[in-house]
């Protein structure tokens, strides 16, 4: 049996990209013959996949298994409906338009197309969410709840432990925060500069904050960059964009908190990310994320900017607060290491085997 995986792109970075590779280096160790696809595929990344148009030869291959990645509208969902082997379906989650409108009307578009044509996939054999948020709106979207299941993001994460990093110091003047993920509505960045704006101008003039992530949804870019101006934050709130890996890693070595006001995520890997790295996290309670943090982390909802800065400030403050909160992110990232994610995938492996022939 081959193993087919199929996505709209593959991407360095790229949190899809990334699980898509790692589970394609698991399939061969295991044995299994494999190949990927994609409707947009990175220079970088040219040795590992193949356009999706040459899936097609492929289509009538009952005997194999297509795992297709759906994270945004591409034209490549037809190539997932008309395949006659097994299908599992894996759904990173859409953000919806709502977010975009004003904002982006392609990408409101794109998104709303995604959620529309995501009702048209149903007749999968498993179709997995990688996180219980997600598997909820394919539920919604019309999934047989039997037919469903949780796969969580299958990454490579560098172990905190074994890599001898010990969870970071306070800070000792300087504070530096740290948000990371595309630079779009859905994430609020807007409050993060505000909370930030707040522990900045009354509690540490030292702090300075980090926002990485790509910078494509320029109108909101902008509007951003006249509130850091607004904020008086010039030189102190900096938008990074979109950065290598290498260049990731330092950024979270220097963080000493991370803080999302995300309203809505279907897995957020840099939680995940954050935990490793012995950065304590502050995260908006909203979609995936306490699913993902699990007991980790400190959470809050509408608790107003100034109470928002000041758990910040605890968490930047209290030796023993912070020590704790690290070592329960510590304790919760171990759940996601690279032993227990195969695990996963190979039950899941399990269950479409037990679909054959239906």
């Amino acid at each position: 049996m081959r193993i087919h995986q199929l996505s709209f792109g593959l991407i360095p970075g790229d949190a899809v990209s990334n699980s898509t590779l790692a589970i394609d280096a698991q399939l061969q160790a295991w044995g299994f013959s494999t190949a990927l696809y994609a409707q947009h595929v990175a220079p970088e990344l040219k040795a590992h996949a193949l356009p999706d148009v040459q899936f097609v030869p492929f289509l009538d291959s009952r005997d194999d298994l297509l795992i297709f990645h759906y994270s945004i509208y591409s034209p490549n969902i037809r190539l997932f409906q008309a395949f006659r082997g097994r299908k599992m379906l894996i759904y990173h989650n859409i953000t919806p338009a709502k977010f975009f409108a004003g904002w982006d009307d392609h990408q409101a578009a794109l998104c709303h197309m995604g959620r529309q044509a995501l009702k048209t996939m149903t007749t999968c054999e498993l179709a997995v969410g990688d996180s219980d948020f997600n598997r909820q709106e394919l539920i919604e979207a019309g999934f047989d709840p039997a037919k469903t299941a949780v796969l969580p993001l299958f990454l490579t994460l560098p172990d905190a432990l074994k890599n001898g990093r010990l969870p970071k110091p306070l800070p000792q003047e300087k504070a530096t925060w740290l948000t990371v993920g595309r630079v779009a509505p859905s994430k609020a960045i807007e409050d993060v500069l505000r909370i930030f704006a707040i522990y900045k101008h009354n509690i540490n003039p030292h702090a300075e904050l980090f926002i990485v992530g790509s910078l494509n949804v320029t109108t909101y870019v902008e509007a951003l960059k006249s509130l850091i101006n607004d904020l008086s934050l010039v030189n102190s709130a900096h938008l990074v964009g979109l950065v290598p890996d290498s260049q990731l890693e330092a950024y979270y070595r220097q963080a000493d908190l991370y803080l999302t006001t995300s309203h809505h995520e279907g897995f957020c890997v840099p939680l995940l990310e954050s935990m490793v790295h012995g950065v304590p996290i502050l995260a908006r309670q909203s979609s995936a994320i306490p699913e993902t943090l699990g007991e980790a982390g400190v959470m809050f909802q509408e608790l107003g900017y100034e109470a928002v800065a000041e758990m910040a400030h605890l968490l930047l403050s209290d030796a023993v607060i912070r020590q704790q909160v690290i070592q329960k992110q510590q304790q919760r990232a171990a759940d996601f290491n690279t032993t227990r994610a195969a695990a996963r995938l190979r039950a899941v492996l399990t269950r479409l085997e037990g679909t054959a022939g239906e």
